[in-house]
Formats: C-alpha cells, structure tokens, sequence
C-alpha cells in the first residue's frame, strides 16, 4: 500500500528550512550571551542575517515565551529557554558533559584523554575521568591517583592560571631527568604556558610519554584541567603543538559549559 503524501516523512529537509533553523538558533545563542539585552541590530551583525529577518525571528521567539522585549525594546531570553535549560543540566551530570567534549577530542586528536579536578590550594591535581583512543600502543593512566602540580602538562596547565599560588607549597621530586625540580625553570615553563593557551611535556612524569593539556575553568575558578597522552613513538615534540590548540579549543568549552551551570568542582 502506498504512504499518503500527508504521513510520508521527507528524507531531506529543503535547504531553506535548515538554514531558518540555524539562524534561529544562532539568534538564540547571541541572546543567552547577553543577559542585559540585546538590540536588532546587534544580533543581525552577530548571526549575519538581516534586521527585517532577525526582527521576525525575535518576534517568533517572543511569542513562543523564548525571547522577551524589554521596556527599551531590546531583547533577552525568555523564561521558557531558561526553563529549558534547567530541565537539561537538571537530567545531565557534568560527566556527560565532559565525556562528549572528550569523545571529539579524542575522535580529532586520535590520542587518550583524561579530565583532572583540582581543588584551590591543593598542591595536586587528580584524573576522574578517562575516554581511550583505539591505538593498540597507548599509555593508560590510573584515575583516582596525586598528580604533581611540577611534573607534566595537566599540572603546569593548572599552576600557570592560579594568580597566586604558593610554589612553597611544592615538592619537586624528580619524577624523570626531565622533571623541572627547579622554582625558577618552573616559573619559566609556565609563562610559555599562559602565552599560548596550554601546557606541553615531553618525558617529564612518564618516560616515552608526552602529554597536552589547557585549564579548566567556571567562571575565574580553577576546576581543573584536560589532557591527551601521547607516545612518543606517535609524535614528535614539535607536533605537539597542533595537538595543543585543539585541546585548548575543547577545554574552552567545557568550561563555556561549566561557567554556564555553575559547577564549583569537578
């Protein structure tokens, strides 16, 4: 019997019908990065649509209880997103948050990643979390174990972002001959860290073992770090760069998406 034209589902949605879907999402995502409003225009600029177009959008969206105009004709969200969004962080543990941000990186990197916690004035930071690559040849790291704040690249990722830390408070214990066991050569390390968004190291904790990582932040708290584990016989030191800006990348919006719902603590 053939399907009636009325229950048939289309295989693809006429490109039109995307593209209104996309703008209206891009509108709705310029409107939650300003919680004190927003005018037509700004929101035209920001999404690259039209202000006749982006004015029907809002009006749609005001509408629907997704959008409010204020008394100086500006907009906002309305609080039947934010009703949404808590429903969603609500039924959504920061894990899984954190465990689809890591599964990309992974996918685009093709290495193991690891998410640390760290709490303020810890001289340690900790791995919960791990997502695996599919190489036969790969290191695994134990979770739940200290790791050293001096010795490799999630806790000089950490270090380089807390504006005030007491290096007093460190032991450092050569792990390797690679391991900066020296304040002044730590110091050193982390400003090249702040400059380029991310921590790189090469043998420091781990002998055949590199490592990549970028700080995890909610809001301007220190929450931890996220980290992808390299064999040497994989990279070599001057790929790990490439490999640096894409966990940087990662890590800004994990932690786009913990500032978001508040997360004090991995």
């Amino acid at each position: 019997m053939a399907e009636s034209k009325d229950t048939a589902i289309p295989e693809e949605a006429p490109t039109q019908s995307i593209g209104l879907v996309n703008l209206v999402v891009e509108t709705l995502y310029a409107l939650a990065a300003r919680p004190e409003g927003s005018s037509i225009r700004a929101i035209a600029q920001e999404t690259g649509n039209s202000r006749s177009s982006t004015h029907r959008i809002l009006q749609y969206l005001a509408r629907s209880g997704y959008a409010e105009q204020t008394e100086n004709g500006s907009y906002v969200v309305g609080s039947r997103l934010v009703s949404l969004s808590a429903r969603v962080f609500g039924v959504v543990p920061v894990l899984q948050i954190a465990r689809s941000i890591m599964r990309k990186l992974v996918d685009e990197v093709g290495e193991t990643c690891y998410l640390a916690t760290y709490l303020p004035k810890d001289d340690f930071c900790t791995y919960v979390h791990r997502v695996e690559s599919d190489n036969l040849v790969r290191h695994v790291q134990p979770l739940g174990v200290r790791l050293p704040l001096h010795a490799g690249a999630v806790g000089k990722a950490i270090l380089a972002s807390l504006p005030a830390f007491d290096f007093e408070l460190l032991d450092l214990v050569p792990y390797t001959a690679h391991t900066l066991t020296t304040e002044s050569a730590l110091k050193e390390s982390l400003e090249l860290v702040r400059e380029k968004g991310y921590a790189t190291s090469v043998e420091e904790r781990v002998l055949g073992v590199a490592g990549v990582a970028s700080v995890l932040k909610s809001g301007e708290s220190v929450v931890g770090a996220l980290t992808v584990s390299v064999p040497l016989s994989r990279v070599a030191p001057a790929g790990l760069d490439q490999i640096g800006e894409l966990v940087k990348a990662h890590a800004e919006e994990l932690s786009s998406a913990l500032t978001g719902i508040g997360v004090t603590r991995i």
